[in-house]
């Protein structure tokens, strides 16, 4: 009796034995296609990552350009405004010299005094001018500062999307860089 015992633990432990290598064999066939299809689906997942930082890049070049064309109206405008005051400043001394030379002519002042006067006037005048230009060098430069904050403001949301590529694994064509190259070109 006992070894019919014996004989029946030993086949069933060798049927068990061969229940669990089978066992493993279909987990591991099971967990190769399971595992292929999860790979499948964190790569389609990276495309699609990948393809919204191109579209995002795409929006970032057109910013820079639609900037740079901002900035470049911006400076016209400045140009145009600073030379319709120069010509506006010179059109106004013209008209204060005429009557202050007529004013002399009527009233006889004497040479000397006449003189002076004139010569306050371009003093005045000169100094009027450099106060303009001083006005619109300061108007320049902070129209510069302005669109360099612009820029890179520009330029950090390419790094981020560079450091959002190397989060998720995807190698990035390096997009703050290219902006920052296509802002000095």
């Amino acid at each position: 009796m006992i070894a019919g015992i014996l004989s029946a633990v030993a086949t069933g432990s060798a049927k068990y034995k061969k229940f669990k290598k089978a066992g493993k064999v279909l987990s591991a066939v099971s967990g190769f296609f399971g595992s292929k299809k999860k790979r499948a689906k964190e790569k389609a997942k990276r495309e699609e990552f990948s393809q919204l930082l191109g579209t995002q890049y795409g929006m970032l070049e057109d910013t820079v350009a639609e900037v740079g064309q901002e900035f470049d109206t911006r400076r016209e405008m400045l140009g145009e405004s600073q030379t319709l005051q120069q010509e506006q400043a010179v059109m106004g001394y013209g008209l204060g010299q005429e009557q202050l030379s007529s004013q002399i002519g009527m009233t006889n002042l004497q040479t000397g005094a006449g003189e002076e006067a004139m010569q306050l006037a371009q003093k005045e005048f000169a100094n009027q001018q450099m106060a303009r230009s001083l006005q619109a060098r300061e108007q320049r430069f902070n129209l510069g500062l302005r669109e360099a904050s612009r820029m890179r403001d520009i330029q950090a949301a390419g790094f981020a999307l560079d450091k959002a590529a190397a989060d998720k694994g995807l190698t990035s064509k390096n997009y703050g860089q290219s902006l920052m190259d296509m802002m000095e070109g």
